[in-house]
């Protein structure tokens, strides 16, 4: 059984990733939308959140967590040895992606997520490309608010038409969803940049952590809290 959390519907293209990756095995989602959003947190409650998140998914039988939310990922190093063992964060395996291919990477994320400078620290302990991190906030709350690919109403195609014109002011060739809601708009983003490539952490970062199990063929069932 694998956990994934996030603090809302984000970490479901994490989900769709590890689901098609492993089809039988049982994934538990675990939507911490009680405590939403985590990136207008301070990192002391994030840590709290992502502990206890950790805890509730071993004592159900995860035997690997995904920390499917970036503002979380983040503050990874902070966990205890067992918590870390136990869980894997998506900003690394993005951060690499990105750097193997981009020169001028740009970021868009939560607050706390810029506000620690969490990519940019990770990107250039590999890499000497040039890192511009965007906080992008409402982005988080207009997903929630049911805005994804192929139904998005005015408000939302207005501020992704405003963030693309702010993106491409930096001359970026690589764009990184840091946040997994943003993936939620992935190919609207896209349509707006056609000339950047477009770095999902959800994705890369389930990837990642499917890679490094062993297939287990369980019911393929999953259960949503």
């Amino acid at each position: 059984m694998i956990g994934i959390f996030d603090s809302g519907v984000g970490g479901l293209c994490a989900y769709w990733q590890v689901r098609r990756m492993l089809p039988t095995e049982d994934i538990i989602y675990l939507a911490d939308r009680k405590n939403a959003p985590y990136g207008t947190k301070t990192k002391d409650e994030i840590l709290s959140f992502t502990r206890k998140n950790i805890k509730i998914l071993k004592n159900m039988g995860a035997r690997a967590v995904l920390i499917a939310c970036c503002s979380a990922s983040s503050i990874h190093h902070l966990l205890d040895a067992d918590e870390r063992r136990l869980s894997t964060p998506i900003i690394a395996p993005a951060a690499e992606a990105a750097a193997r291919h981009g020169r001028s990477i740009a970021v868009i994320a939560t607050r706390h997520t810029v506000r620690q400078s969490a990519f940019g620290n990770a990107i250039g302990a590999i890499s000497d490309a040039t890192v511009t991190e965007l906080a992008e906030q409402e982005l988080v709350s207009l997903v929630e608010e049911g805005n994804r690919d192929g139904r998005i109403d005015a408000r939302c195609r207005e501020y992704l038409s405003d963030m693309a014109e702010r993106i491409a002011l930096t001359g970026a060739d690589t764009l990184i969803l840091g946040c997994t809601h943003f993936s939620h708009l992935e190919g609207e983003i896209g349509r707006l940049l056609p000339r950047v490539r477009i770095i999902s952490p959800a994705r890369v970062g389930a990837t990642k952590m499917v890679r490094g199990l062993t297939p287990c063929r369980e019911a393929g069932r999953v259960t949503y809290m």
